[in-house]
């Protein structure tokens, strides 16, 4: 598999979330617009200030189907970044580049190929996450699962291939006291222990795809997936979710945030094996987003860490059996904020968020 398809698919992504956007309400002017939030509560670096940040990130991203007390699950050879960023009213810009050497052994583990794509915007009372990860190249994590393994024994798979697309959106009813960008994006800072409940609903898109059976051929149990040696597998599924999020601050520079969700909703799960055709059932989803975060304010320098981790878990196509996409990012930041007279962007012509 070449890099253009993945890059192609990037594109796509961009331009359909471009054009809702642009065509959210059928007005040619739209105006992005910040909250007023409680000074007591909040400190606004939003409007006069420009943030840069260095940082540190490790990506993840992996996947398993369950079926009673066997379990089969797939990892990719991940590896770590650093990068800059600048956070600007409401854009938001992070380049990160791979660090070499933080990859496992690739003779080992092998290659992974990989686009992942993550966007967590916090506008006014929305919560927006995106995941947007393409990877190939995989191996199995727990090869106990095969008769007569060995520890040492790693099987790699090239072949397979991964797509996830996700999006939540969800409501943060405290949004006057309680910031979720003060952690996350440092142009806010919490200056008092605030929280609030959110909710809302997502979409969850998931589709898995090897050259020979995701099963191995001497797994343990014979009966795994009713004996299916499928080589595809996907998932699609909508749900409603609800959560609460509260910031503790500390000497009022040091704080720790942490903010869980879960959810339930209804999808359509399929697999595919050859010669066997495809077999799909409808059936629950259950999904759990989870954000942490600690760190230091001072003045106006930053640093701190955060913990961004979706997870999702669906029925399969064959009874009592699931399969379940884990992902997320780990963060260390450095960042400054720089304070400036006029504007950086026209007054008219941008996107309106409420």
């Amino acid at each position: 598999m070449h890099r253009l398809p993945l890059i192609n698919k990037a594109i796509l992504l961009t331009l359909l979330l471009l054009f809702i956007g642009a065509h959210a309400d059928g007005k040619k002017r739209i105006r992005i617009r910040h909250a007023k939030k409680s000074k007591s509560y909040i400190e606004d670096y939003y409007k006069k200030y420009l943030i840069v940040r260095a940082f540190e990130s490790t990506k993840f991203t992996n996947f398993r189907f369950s079926d009673g007390g066997s379990k089969l699950i797939y990892k990719p050879n991940e590896h770590n970044n650093a990068g800059v960023g600048i956070n600007y009213k409401f854009i938001s810009l992070n380049l990160g580049f791979h660090v070499p050497f933080t990859d496992k052994d690739q003779d080992k583990y092998g290659k992974t190929r990989q686009l992942d794509l993550q966007t967590h915007i916090y506008a006014r009372k929305f919560i927006i996450d995106f995941f947007g990860q393409f990877y190939k190249g995989y191996y199995l994590f727990n090869p106990d699962i095969r008769a007569n393994y060995l520890p040492s024994d790693i099987i790699k798979r090239p072949d397979i291939r991964t797509r996830d697309i996700s999006l939540m959106v969800q409501y943060v009813f405290n949004y006057d006291h309680f910031s979720y960008n003060a952690p996350l994006y440092q142009n806010e800072v919490q200056k008092k222990s605030a929280g609030s409940f959110i909710a809302g609903g997502g979409i969850y898109h998931s589709h898995v795809r090897a050259d020979s059976s995701l099963v191995p051929h001497d797994i343990n149990d014979s009966a795994f997936f009713n004996g299916s040696r499928f080589n595809i597998a996907s998932h699609i599924g909508l749900g409603i979710s609800a959560g609460y999020g509260y910031t503790f601050v500390i000497h009022k520079r040091f704080f720790v945030t942490a903010m869980a969700s879960a959810g339930a909703g209804l999808g359509y799960s399929y697999t595919s094996a050859p010669g066997e055709g495809r077999t799909g059932a409808f059936g629950p989803e259950y999904d759990l987003n989870l954000k942490c975060a600690a760190g230091y304010n001072y003045g106006e320098y930053f640093a701190g860490v955060n913990y961004i981790r979706l997870l999702t878990t669906a029925n399969s196509a064959f009874p009592d059996t699931w399969q379940e996409v884990n992902r997320g990012n780990f963060r260390v930041i450095v960042a400054k904020r720089f304070k400036h007279r006029r504007s950086l962007l026209p007054k008219s012509g941008v996107i309106k968020v409420d």
